[in-house]
């Protein structure tokens, strides 16, 4: 079921008032309710480009502004997508993350392999898969003598650069899709300032097997001007993941 959600940005609120108070105009022109939108913001009319259609698709569109001038369709891009996911899965699918063993429980004691087979869930995060491990708890397995298998083989995807959009390979929304995408396969690191001790300590969100990091880095003296003012803190750091087990700041 869609709910509804409120739009902020000017782009969303100049739709909505087009929606609204175009209904019944077919020429090429701005709602007034549109123009005052991007007067106010001091845009000029070039800078929106739009076009409204009846749902029906034998209909002529009500509005269309600058229909043909290419343009960054920014976040908007992702209604495409919403309405493709609602056409072939429907609005009532929801992801599976399905759990199987291969051996007996006896003593609270898996006596073989437990499988975790991977359904494409975006939103399998750490506190989703942590429930998910209670289940199985749940279920009288306290110990597993043999190993969790991971697998991943409902999406048959190519190899991918994740770096060929923008140069970021590192950057969570360059992360590729998988069929067990656990934390949207990106890591959290914080942190906490000890003034105190002169340094910020560092933590790792999830902390994974075999990924060492430094405990703490050194903060730099506040300015005498505006003791709050942090400056580009994340650029001073100068992150260095070129060692993917061994990061540094």
């Amino acid at each position: 079921m869609l709910e509804r959600f409120r739009i902020t940005k000017l782009a969303g609120a100049a739709l909505l008032a087009l929606t609204l108070a175009a209904a019944a105009r077919a020429e090429p022109a701005l709602p007034p309710e549109v123009a005052s939108l991007l007067a106010r913001a001091k845009l000029p009319a070039d800078a929106l480009s739009a076009v409204v259609l009846e749902t029906r698709p034998d209909h002529a569109p009500l509005l269309a502004w600058r229909a043909d001038m290419p343009v960054n369709p920014a976040s908007t891009l992702k209604l495409v997508t919403t309405y493709a996911a609602l056409d072939r899965l429907g609005p009532d699918f929801r992801w599976q993350t399905r759990v199987y063993s291969d051996g007996p429980v006896r003593d609270g004691t898996l006596l073989g392999d437990l499988y975790l087979q991977g359904g494409g869930d975006p939103k399998l995060v750490s506190e989703r898969l942590w429930l998910l491990l209670r289940r199985v708890q749940g279920l009288g397995i306290g110990r597993i003598a043999g190993d969790i298998r991971l697998d991943r083989s409902a999406f048959a995807l190519p190899e991918s650069d994740p770096g060929a959009f923008d140069g970021e390979p590192l950057k969570p929304y360059n992360a590729a899709p998988d069929a067990l995408l656990i934390n949207y396969r990106s890591q959290l690191f914080g942190f906490t300032p000890d003034t105190e001790a002169g340094v910020a300590r560092v933590t790792l969100e999830p902390p994974l097997a075999g990924v060492e990091w430094p405990a703490s880095v050194p903060l730099e003296a506040a300015r005498a001007d505006d003791p709050q003012d942090c400056g580009d803190w994340r650029g001073a750091l100068r992150a260095d993941f070129s060692d993917q087990l061994h990061p540094r700041f």
